[in-house]
């Protein structure tokens, strides 16, 4: 309870304390779900013949098993993590996070001397399957399309994902043969770092959504098991798993937007609204309503509709001009070549303004502020360089 409360408070004096001019800042939740790979356990024979194999990248269990009450029981059990995180931006690119999670580690042992109980079944493998819950708390910085968010994990205790009886001991004996596994040490606590390294804006469903790869990287071993074989009713040897939750993950995480604060502004001189100028000034030209300007630095390749790195700076500068005014009103408009099927390239010029729209309202401008279209290759700008015509115009709709 300490630990929650010393890391609820760090969380929110970030978000007391972080006052800028510069941009909005942002309250978001993450719900995201992962699968991985977990860190094997390590393995000490103790001085015996039989030793248990790793199987490094087999991280999920089909079918069915025998528990240690002899019965047979259908699983379908991943190495997975669920949860949801909190995240509050304190500058232009860098933002902390709080997060709550639930994950699963499944790691699979094959067994050095498999046994035969009849022409139907086979001792062959050995699963040790935990679930634990953790909170997260870290930092995440994002450039243009990219994030990297780094976490560090406090967990619980871990349980047995997979429940064989109400017996201390686990492992499954059978006429005498198979493996008996006894607890020698449980943490109740446990510490993760979490490196993740990720890309927004994967999704082609009107519903943004991010693509991470990352890693757990334990601090400590979380359990200790003596793993003990049984051969003919007899002891045939012992290892010592020591057991981590380690773990590779891939994730995927869906930002939604909570609330918004407009960045502080200076106080101004009040005029009246017949006063107020018409136009406005965007890279050092003046820009009245209903005039279109070209976008000059969002350019695509041919067929394609992905934004590029000065794509996405260009963005950025519009994002801090519809900050100036929270009624302005645009309209983004695709154009391309004239090479290929005419209607393929109107529509190939819709989704391309519509990937301008998607980057805009990810970084928190309104949907309904920003309206599309495509115009394919009827409004040509240039017959010699015909990689000027595959370009977005932007227009003021209203100031």
């Amino acid at each position: 309870m300490k630990t929650f409360i010393l890391i609820l408070c760090v969380f929110i004096s970030s978000l007391v304390f972080s006052q800028s001019d510069t941009y909005r800042p942002k309250l978001r939740i993450y719900p995201h779900f992962g699968i991985g790979w977990a860190f094997p356990p390590s393995i000490d024979p103790q001085n015996s013949g039989l030793v248990l194999e790793k199987k490094i990248l087999r991280n999920y269990v089909i079918g069915d098993i025998i528990t240690s009450s002899g019965q047979t029981k259908s699983i379908y059990k991943m190495t997975n993590s669920i949860g949801l995180d909190f995240n509050y931006q304190i500058a232009k690119r860098w933002s902390v996070n709080l997060g709550l999670n639930r994950a699963m580690q499944v790691n699979i042992l094959n067994d050095p001397d498999p046994i035969r109980l009849s022409n139907n079944t086979e001792y062959t493998i050995w699963i040790y399957a935990y679930k634990y819950s953790s909170i997260a708390l870290g930092f995440r910085y994002n450039r243009f399309d990219k994030f990297f968010q780094l976490n560090s994990h406090v967990a619980n205790i871990a349980q047995e994902a997979i429940t064989n009886d109400n017996s201390s001991g686990s492992g499954v004996i059978t006429n005498g043969n198979g493996l008996s596994s006894t607890t020698l040490a449980l943490k109740n606590k446990t510490f993760i770092i979490a490196p993740e390294f990720g890309v927004t804006g994967v999704s082609s469903f009107d519903l943004p959504m991010e693509l991470s790869v990352g890693a757990y990287i334990p601090t400590s071993f979380f359990l200790k098991q003596e793993a003990t074989f049984f051969r003919n009713n007899s002891p045939a040897g012992t290892n010592l798993l020591k057991f981590n939750q380690g773990a590779l993950w891939i994730k995927v995480k869906v930002p939604i937007t909570l609330w918004t604060r407009s960045a502080r502004k200076p106080k101004l001189e009040v005029v009246s609204k017949a006063n107020l100028p018409k136009v406005i000034e965007y890279e050092g030209r003046k820009v009245s309503t209903g005039e279109k300007v070209v976008l000059r630095n969002i350019q695509f390749e041919q067929g394609k509709s992905a934004l590029s790195t000065t794509a996405m700076a260009e963005l950025d500068r519009i994002e801090d001009l519809m900050n100036q005014s929270s009624s302005m009103i645009i309209e983004i408009i695709g154009h391309t070549s004239d090479e290929g099927d005419r209607n393929s390239n109107i529509e190939l010029s819709l989704i391309r303004a519509k990937a301008c729209k998607e980057y805009l309202v990810k970084n928190g401008i309104k949907a309904n502020r920003i309206q599309v279209r495509g115009m394919g290759p009827d409004q040509p700008i240039s017959k010699i360089d015909k990689s000027l015509n595959r370009r977005v115009e932007m227009q003021i709709i209203r100031m």
